[in-house]
């Protein structure tokens, strides 16, 4: 590397914004980035590889001209403080958005512990720039116009996550005190590219693009329902705004921040100064999915008497409620140079979103899934079907659902997979058969094997592979929605884990 090259030591950057920050970064050609890839790195730079690649770079060409040195390595417990020596600057890009711990580590391990080992590695390698990537929503259930500052005490915070994000900021804020120059960078909703629509992750907003897009079908199978005259209550306010960006301008920012910005410590909103209200929002997802009839209300979930069309709706996943009803405004320098009149997110681009998540399967694009037949190898689907679920089946909840009559089929794609039917009476099952057979479903749903076998272990949620893209439902829509959540149930009474094979142990 020359000598008046800026070194820049990265993590996250095979995240969602992190991609992009390492194009913006490497669009200056003085600057050298040491990215930081979790073990096994052959499959992380295979992953990286892809993104950039998508992004117009090389990045085999990239490593051969030095501008890139890929350091396998994790936080908070696999990185030494050779890896960052010599560095210019610490980019924090990494961290954890699960938002509950639901009794495991995160996202504390990940965004507080690993932001310490982090800044001690960076203070005893003698780095004394760090750029920390946090949220706007640090701020919690605070209200009204938010200053860029940093929060000396804890804010009201409404998950886990945003208060891992205020102790991550807390012990970076206090590094800078001894050690250096803390830049803090707090973007705020990520949405897809500006440009082309694309996005590499969808949650968040696409949660509730795709929760608009299932009850849409569920309207195509009705035969009585109007489409136009849901019954639906929307849980927030009208007039509220929803600050989303697109990611390539957030990680412009946040670039330009860590590479210029002044020798001070400082903290910089990265937010929309003329976000879409929901009520835009809800215009856009109604005219993209030709459905309406949606009302705001104040009322909040559980709906103590929601309807059908209500269960659907937020039964099948986290639609972010503490981020779609309030509507916080925030200092910030970013926007101050747009041409007038420009928006950030209009309905042009909010389609062109939407359009690229659905020609990706909303993330899912065929080739992208890991095959965990190697890890979990063993689980057959037959068994599952033929004999497992006639077994547990007339032991479960599932029995006493006295309306539940369907003839339900099952497909597995992949290998081993198949197709299988079963005949539902009154919570009994009847019978099952595999295809080809006499019985004829009224809907059906797609897995792959892999997703199988995650959501019989209970390492996925079933809503989850829905929401994602990566199984689908055929045949009466609103029928096969109103069942996932039995299924989902029965398959937290009767995980398969040490039934079958004990490999399916997560």
């Amino acid at each position: 590397m020359s000598a008046d090259r800026t070194v820049v030591f990265l993590t996250g950057a095979t995240g969602f914004l992190g991609h992009y920050v390492l194009a913006d970064l490497l669009a200056n050609p003085n600057v050298c980035c040491r990215v930081l890839l979790r073990p096994p790195i052959q499959d992380s730079t295979t992953r990286l590889r892809k993104l950039l690649g998508e992004l117009g770079l090389n990045l085999s060409a990239l490593i051969a001209d030095g501008r890139v040195v890929v350091v396998e390595g994790a936080l908070p417990e696999s990185l030494g403080v050779d890896d960052i020596r010599g560095a210019d600057l610490v980019l924090h890009a990494a961290g954890n958005t699960v938002f509950h711990t639901n009794g495991s580590s995160e996202p504390a391990r990940t965004n507080v512990n690993g932001t310490r080992e982090l800044l001690s590695l960076a203070a005893e390698a003698g780095v004394g720039r760090f750029v920390y990537v946090s949220t706007a929503y640090v701020c919690g259930a605070m209200a009204g116009h938010l200053p860029e500052a940093f929060y000396p005490t804890v804010p009201p915070v409404r998950n886990d996550y945003e208060r891992s994000k205020w102790e991550a900021e807390t012990l970076v804020w206090d590094w800078a005190k001894q050690f250096g120059v803390a830049t803090i960078c707090r973007p705020s909703i990520l949405f897809g590219d500006g440009e082309s629509g694309r996005a590499s992750a969808m949650q968040g907003l696409y949660v509730v693009a795709r929760a608009t897009e299932i009850l849409a079908r569920a309207m195509d199978s009705s035969e009585s329902a109007d489409r136009r005259q849901i019954p639906l209550r929307i849980l927030g306010r009208a007039d509220a705004t929803c600050n989303v960006i697109p990611v390539n301008w957030a990680a412009e920012h946040i670039v330009r921040l860590a590479l210029h910005s002044s020798g001070a410590s400082s903290v910089h909103h990265i937010t929309n100064s003329d976000p879409p209200t929901h009520q835009e929002v809800k215009g856009w997802l109604e005219e993209y999915f030709d459905i309406g009839g949606g009302r705001f209300s104040d009322a909040s979930w559980p709906l103590q008497d929601a309807n059908h069309y209500e269960d659907l709706f937020y039964s099948l996943g986290n639609v972010c409620l503490d981020y779609f009803r309030n509507g916080l405004t925030f200092d910030s320098e970013c926007t101050t140079g747009l041409p007038a009149g420009m928006r950030l997110i209009d309905g042009a681009s909010f389609a062109r979103c939407l359009k690229y998540a659905q020609e990706t399967n909303w993330g899912r694009a065929s080739g992208e899934r890991t095959d965990f037949r190697s890890r979990r190898g063993g689980f057959d689907p037959a068994w599952y079907f033929e004999e497992f679920l006639p077994d547990a089946v007339p032991r479960s909840a599932v029995a006493k659902v006295e309306d539940l009559t369907a003839v339900v089929q099952y497909t597995i794609k992949g290998a081993p997979g198949g197709s299988w039917v079963s005949r539902f009476r009154n919570g009994q099952l009847e019978e099952t058969h595999a295809v080809p057979c006499n019985l004829q479903a009224e809907f059906e749903y797609l897995l792959s094997y892999e997703d199988l076998v995650d959501v019989v272990a209970c390492c996925r949620p079933l809503q989850d592979v829905f929401f994602h893209g990566s199984a689908e439902m055929t045949g009466d829509v609103e029928r096969a929605l109103k069942m996932v959540p039995i299924i989902g149930e029965f398959i937290k009474e009767f995980p398969v884990v040490g039934e079958k094979d004990s490999a399916l142990a997560c």
